[in-house]
């Protein structure tokens, strides 16, 4: 992430929580039903943001369960911090997850509404997969919309470069990597697709 994001993430931080209307309650639960959190897992959350996923993750994995959030955005980790520091399963970390190693290794990894800001997809689903995940477990690209809404912000912004493909585009090229990569969901409310390392992965 350049400093310019940083920056404009920071910038956001205050007003980030009012402004996402599109992470209710009902789209969370709904997405988190479709890829099948148990209790005990280990999550890793990257881009977490203001934490918008993290009290659903540790009600649903339990004490025996943790959530590491990463994000690269003080703004974001004060604000997710102060939200969450009852949540004793819940840890947050300053890291830049396409540069720098992030320690443990995990059941599940999210990329909630953060595909589009990755600088370098293959290498990041790469060196998660070597690193961090743990034999049998996934990745997880979700929004709680379409990638037509979601371009269209982008688009507000000036920020075409950061344009999302559609859910069936996107996991064919994932699959062209080497991965076993699945559309759980396409609709305005849910776009989820689950990468397993190799052809033999289930959801």
């Amino acid at each position: 992430m350049t400093d310019s994001e940083i920056e404009f993430f920071d910038m956001l931080a205050p007003e980030w929580d009012n402004n996402e209307v599109r992470s209710t309650p009902q789209r969370i639960n709904h997405i988190l039903d479709l890829i099948s959190i148990d209790r005990g897992m280990d999550i890793l959350d990257l881009g977490t943001g203001t934490g918008v996923l993290v009290p659903y993750l540790s009600q649903r994995v339990g004490v025996d369960g943790k959530i590491v959030g990463v994000d690269l955005s003080d703004g974001m980790l004060e604000i997710a911090k102060r939200k969450y520091v009852s949540l004793n399963n819940v840890e947050f970390l300053k890291i830049d997850f396409e540069e720098q190693i992030i320690p443990g290794n995990y059941d599940i990894v999210l990329l909630y509404s953060v595909y589009p800001h990755l600088h370098y997809p293959k290498d990041t689903i790469d060196w998660l997969f070597k690193i961090n995940i743990k034999p049998g477990g996934k990745i997880i690209i979700a929004f709680p919309s379409d990638e037509k809404f979601i371009n269209e912000i982008h688009h507000s912004r000036g920020a075409d470069s950061d344009c999302l493909p559609g859910a069936y585009e996107l996991s064919k090229t994932i699959c062209g990597w080497g991965y076993d990569a699945k559309v759980v969901e396409d609709s305005e409310d849910a776009y989820v697709i689950s990468i397993c390392n190799g052809a033999t992965g289930e959801l």
